[in-house]
């Protein structure tokens, strides 16, 4: 694995999060299991401050506090790592992962409890108007029907209601500063995917839907990988070993993305996340012809759950067949043999709650600044997942937690 290019364009415009959040959130990647340790503490701002002296970017406000881009912070220490400069990637972001998965492989029961909720900032919404606020679920067309859901909302005195893939909560502005809606979740672990129907094939090889993009240059790359002959499963191997070997999993700002053409920033930056990486790979597969869609929903570590996005591919003698570019981390870029195909074709316990383009969360119910930060943290026994804009204003924060 050759070590990517910056790729993804940096400036001051980014470096709003204070050190005390980034301390934070390297702490939940890297310190799961051990964050109220002082000295994980005190490892981690070593470690900043050693990124700060070989090129990490930071802005000083007007008190003279550091102020860091989460996505910066996220794809330097990743690069030292792969560089062999560092080692804070694989001793920490790396080993704690690979604890995360094999924990919950050891896990005994089919049931799991989430609490879930989501927390909208009004401050920005004038009175008078009326809001939709949306929470996703998990499917029942995945999960099965012994999905039990008992909703809340703080805040308002809306009502909720529960639909496939949702919980929603109609509203009217009346001056809140936020409204938390949210349920405790108690489900079942996925089952198998159900066939598809001949009819639906069409609409998993459409070459546009979200930042799945077939352009000139996916195309090309589609067949440039394997020959015209290769089998479908050969084809698939070849993309899956082209993201490990020739891209790096890390964060992007979206705001970054053209959106005629979202999975070529992945090819010119050599960086993806969850979402564009999984993205990119199913427009390779359907620029071969090749059935594939997007799935949502959370991974359920319990330590560390988080939001979390992968793909699937069909094929025909075994139908929907997971992929999942947390490979590329737990394998340290591509280099351990042992961890580099442990979601090829499997993936473990999820909350699902996205199969796209059918079954989806839908709009969220706010508005989102053209830019933000994603910042994950933990809070109590579970994590915040905060959604803030540049300028410090949050827009909503998730809140995750496993019970059972």
């Amino acid at each position: 694995m050759k070590s990517p290019a910056p790729g993804v364009r940096f400036s001051d415009d980014y470096r709003t999060v204070p050190e005390g959040r980034i301390i934070e959130m390297l702490l939940l990647a890297g310190w799961a299991y051990e964050q109220d340790n002082p000295e994980a503490r005190a490892a981690t701002r070593r470690a900043l401050d050693n990124w700060t002296g070989m090129g990490l970017g930071v802005r000083l406000d007007a008190t003279g506090e550091r102020l860091f881009d989460p996505v910066e912070v996220a794809n330097i220490l990743k690069r030292l790592g792969l560089e062999g400069r560092d080692s804070f990637w694989i001793d920490r972001y790396v080993n704690t992962g690979r604890r995360l998965v094999t924990d919950l492989s050891s896990r005994a029961g089919p049931n799991y409890i989430v609490n879930f909720s989501r927390t909208f900032s009004l401050r920005s919404v004038p009175v008078g108007r009326n809001l939709r606020l949306r929470v996703p679920l998990p499917l029942s067309s995945v999960h099965g029907e012994q999905l039990d859901v008992a909703p809340f909302i703080e805040g308002s005195a809306a009502g909720l209601t529960i639909t496939p893939g949702r919980l929603e909560a109609r509203l009217t502005a009346a001056g809140e500063h936020t409204v938390t809606v949210g349920a405790k979740l108690t489900f079942t672990r996925a089952h198998l995917m159900s066939p598809a129907s001949p009819s639906e094939f069409s609409s998993y090889l459409k070459p546009r839907e979200g930042l799945v993009v077939i352009t000139n240059r996916i195309n090309e790359l589609a067949h440039a990988l394997t020959g015209p002959s290769a089998n479908a499963r050969s084809v698939v191997l070849a993309f899956w070993n082209y993201l490990l070997d020739d891209l790096a999993c890390g964060a992007i700002h979206y705001d970054q993305i053209r959106a005629d053409s979202p999975c070529d920033f992945a090819l010119e930056t050599g960086w993806y996340d969850c979402q564009l990486g999984s993205a990119l790979f199913i427009a390779l597969c359907r620029a071969r012809g090749i059935p594939a869609r997007l799935v949502g929903g959370h991974v359920l570590y319990r330590p560390a759950p988080t939001n979390h996005y992968w793909a699937e591919v069909w094929f025909e003698e075994s139908g929907w067949t997971p992929f999942d570019f947390l490979s590329w981390d737990l394998s340290h870029g591509g280099r351990d043999s042992d961890w580099r195909g442990h979601f090829y074709g499997r993936i473990d316990d999820r909350m699902i709650t996205q199969l796209f383009p059918f079954e989806f969360t839908g709009a969220l119910g706010v508005a989102m600044p053209s830019a933000w930060h994603i910042i994950q943290t933990a809070k109590d026994d579970g994590v915040e997942i905060s959604f803030v804009g540049l300028d410090g204003r949050p827009v909503y924060s998730d809140f995750v937690s496993i019970s059972d």
